[in-house]
């Protein structure tokens, strides 16, 4: 059986922590890495059985990230600093982070006690996508690494912007990502004015009065607000 142990480094603190358990009578823990307080920790991929002692684990993951390439394509790269029986990864792809199919496999260095590094390029990427490594050995027992969310620039929270702002008429034209699900409009005390279901990529609002406003925006990928002000 594979073992878990955790290794103390510095440095900044990154990513949320998944496990999964896949055996009975062991814990099975995917691979992180974050700090607090000056101090990180790096999870390495692998299981701590309760009926065995603590071993040699067979990969030591020590950085998984996606971002998008300048093709606009999702980007996967993940190192390894060290491999015993390591047969690949298997690269899973979720739209929502829960429900989760085959992308594509990588093969693993089997043995190795030196840093490789990997990518995977999904050349299927359209839409906001979640993305998780399988690390598999060659006895065909496996862990999850932690789950990593690309977002394509037109679904970006950075296309939300209002104009003019400031404004001097009572109508203004919002600019929004793909996929907004929800467009609100607020006073300045947190009372909701109007609200606005799948606005669109554009919309334009009346606001009541002049006065400051709070707009916000709610997507898949999270929620924005702006200040808009109208003389």
């Amino acid at each position: 059986m594979k073992k878990l142990i955790l290794t103390i480094l510095s440095g900044a603190i990154s990513c949320p922590l998944f496990a999964q358990s896949i055996s009975p009578g062991a814990v099975y823990a995917a691979s992180a890495s974050g700090s607090a307080n000056g101090v990180s920790v790096n999870w390495i991929l692998g299981s701590l059985n309760s009926f065995s002692d603590l071993s040699v684990l067979p990969v030591r993951l020590i950085s998984f990230e996606g971002r998008l390439n300048a093709a606009g394509l999702a980007e996967l790269h993940w190192k390894t600093a060290e491999e015993v029986n390591n047969l690949g990864f298997e690269i899973q792809k979720s739209p929502d982070g829960k429900n989760w199919e085959l992308l594509g496999w990588v093969d693993g260095a089997a043995n190795s006690k030196t840093e490789h590094s990997y990518h995977y390029i999904d050349q299927d990427f359209v839409t906001t996508s979640y993305y998780r490594l399988r690390q598999v050995d060659f006895d065909d027992s496996y862990t999850y690494s932690k789950i990593v969310c690309v977002i394509p620039e037109k679904e970006s929270l950075d296309r939300f912007y209002v104009y003019p702002n400031p404004s001097r008429e009572n109508k203004v034209k919002v600019q929004l990502p793909e996929r907004a699900q929800r467009l609100s409009l607020f006073d300045q005390m947190g009372n909701k004015l109007s609200q606005f279901e799948t606005p669109g990529t554009e919309h334009i609002i009346t606001l009541p009065h002049t006065g400051s406003f709070l707009l916000q925006i709610d997507t898949p990928v999270g929620s924005k607000t702006t200040k808009l002000i109208f003389y």
